[in-house]
């Protein structure tokens, strides 16, 4: 009987002790998916990256490489807005992902700029668009019109009618009625005429209002400027090269804007755009030029790096691009390929590391 309880004394030292250790366990796991990367879809716990760099890149649509995100009615940037105005995925004013904007002011920032119709409300304040004033434009005001004074009609004989009548004048609105006489009480009494009543023309006002603003966005084609963040992780548990992408922005092209200057639309991450892109994937392809019959998925032409993006700028303390390191855009084109060269041979000593 001693024996059977100290046994079972032992079994509840072992089952209270199993069920800390556990408990430990699955706070230390909690704790470690907590430090992975939020905008990664295939994040990598901090412990595992040996070196990592981030990179920007800018990635031109319109290139032939890129050609195939971009093709008809297949735009990428497409896809983008109209899950964002859909709510299908989040949309951030730039590529931190700290601050969400609402579809409005989404569609705000795509609009076609120097769209409204009409007058705006200083030119109406001026006094454009008022109808014509009856002066002559100098402060004087307009001439009355001399009397006419009445002709006596002549009888085609030479002489003139004593008691003429007013000539009668056709108004536009027929002949003119006779006037009639009535006695009344022995008195003889003259009918007036019946002159038909004309209504005056009405002003036209259509220039006194503004019109309102034709809302007319920019085409998904003529936002054919990607730019892609990505870190640029060595992994030492497996011994291998990520580039992570974390987040994907829409870039209005300078010729389209009327400073000559790029401007943000929206910024998005990744894990978002891939979760979006793998929901349908015969809908959001990547057009194979050669054989149509081997279209890809956007998601898996991301992953396999099927596109070409120049890197423009990479994490530095002064946070500055290369066109703002470098004076000239050929030295900074020149200066961006050869930090790509040197990060392959980064990754090449990596390895022998």
């Amino acid at each position: 009987m001693y024996v059977m309880r100290r046994m079972n004394g032992k079994t509840i030292a072992w089952s209270l002790l199993s069920l800390s250790l556990g408990t430990s366990a699955a706070f230390a796991q909690e704790k470690e998916d907590s430090t992975a990367n939020q905008f990664s879809s295939r994040p990598i716990a901090e412990g595992d990256i040996l070196m990592k760099r981030t990179l920007w890149r800018r990635v031109d649509l319109k290139e032939k490489q890129n050609i195939s995100m971009f093709s008809k009615n297949n735009e990428i940037t497409r896809y983008l807005l109209e899950a964002a105005k859909a709510g299908l995925i989040d949309a951030y004013t730039n590529d931190s992902c700290a601050t969400k904007i609402t579809g409005d002011e989404l569609h705000k920032r795509i609009l076609i700029p120097n769209q409204t119709a009409g007058l705006s409300a200083e030119e109406i304040a001026a006094g454009f668009g008022e109808p014509a004033k009856t002066d002559d434009g100098w402060g004087a005001k307009p001439k009355a019109e001399p009397t006419k004074q009445a002709v006596t009609p002549d009888d085609g004989w030479g002489k003139k009618d004593t008691k003429p009548e007013a000539a009668a004048e056709d108004d536009g609105w027929g002949p003119p009625k006779k006037k009639s006489s009535k006695k009344k009480n022995g008195k003889t009494e003259v009918a007036k005429e019946e002159v038909p009543v004309v209504e005056q023309p009405k002003v036209d006002t259509t220039f006194q209002t503004e019109v309102a603003a034709t809302e007319e966005e920019y085409f998904p084609e003529q936002l054919n400027i990607l730019e892609i963040k990505e870190d640029w992780t060595f992994d030492k548990k497996r011994s291998r090269l990520y580039n992570d992408i974390q987040t994907l922005s829409i870039i209005l092209p300078s010729e389209q804007t009327a400073t000559g200057l790029e401007l943000p639309v929206a910024s998005f991450r990744y894990k978002d755009v891939e979760r979006l892109f793998r929901s349908d994937p015969k809908k959001y392809i990547w057009y194979n030029t050669h054989n149509t019959a081997q279209n890809k998925n956007l998601a898996d032409a991301f992953d396999l790096r099927l596109f070409y993006g120049r890197i423009t700028k990479f994490s530095n303390a002064s946070d500055k691009a290369f066109l703002d390191i470098y004076n000239g855009d050929k030295e900074a084109l020149i200066k961006s390929l050869n930090y790509e060269q040197e990060l392959m041979e980064l990754e090449h000593g990596l390895w022998e590391y």
